[in-house]
């Protein structure tokens, strides 16, 4: 059994608004929209799991019911990061395994979600990703450049992210307050796992700015495929 968890609970600091990013419109849907449809669609994917912010639990069971889902669809409140939020949608969950997406990116694909889950076949973990074309530098707190990252290894994730739900149920249960994860690989990694990297799509952005709605809109009006 597989369980979709969709990331709807981010915050919109970059975007200028104070409104959740998930639920702005494109083209003339919520942004969240997008991948959950295309997660209802995926023959892989046997129920859903939302991550909603604290007041939008009900806004999102309307979105979901609105798409008259062939699949369960369940929504859970988030936590006070993206840490605890997956860590509570891995406990609704009911799948051995995960993928793991954030509902700011609604131009995912059918293919990628097939890509990714055949990677973890071999792997304790899968997450999509594009080789970075910009060379990479690392910083001080002052702004000032520490090291230059080898450009051929660098490579930009993205998601869905596939694990074993169990496993990385485990590894949340060990995070302290103080740890800062950006991305459930982190925990695998620093365990030790193996994560394989699937390659994705540039298209597949995340909307955090007014100028990534612009370009999602541009894909969407070209199409996606």
């Amino acid at each position: 059994m597989v369980s979709g968890i969709i990331l709807a609970g981010g915050s919109s600091t970059r975007y200028g608004t104070g409104e959740n990013k998930t639920l702005v419109e494109l083209c003339g849907r919520p942004v969240l929209e997008y991948s959950l449809q295309v997660f209802l669609s995926a023959s892989q994917i046997d129920e859903i799991v939302l991550a909603a912010r604290a007041g939008e639990k009900e806004e999102l069971q309307r979105l979901a019911e609105r798409l008259s889902p062939a699949k369960p669809v369940t929504v859970v409140i988030g936590g006070v990061d993206r840490a605890a939020s997956v860590e509570n949608a891995l406990k609704a969950a009911h799948g051995e395994v995960v993928l793991i997406h954030d509902g700011a990116r609604p131009l995912v694909t059918g293919q990628m979600i097939t890509d990714c889950l055949s990677a973890l076949k071999e792997a304790d973990g899968a997450t999509l990703a594009v080789p970075s074309r910009d060379t990479v530098k690392l910083a001080d707190e002052e702004g000032y450049v520490e090291a230059t990252t080898n450009r051929s290894r660098t490579w930009l994730v993205q998601t869905p992210q596939a694990f074993r739900r169990e496993e990385l149920l485990k590894l949340h249960h060990s995070l302290t307050e103080r740890e800062m994860v950006t991305d459930d690989c982190m925990l695998l990694e620093r365990a030790g796992r193996r994560v394989k990297l699937v390659p994705g799509s540039r298209r597949n952005i995340k909307i955090t700015t007014p100028e990534d709605k612009e370009l999602a809109e541009f894909y969407l009006g070209k199409g996606t495929e």
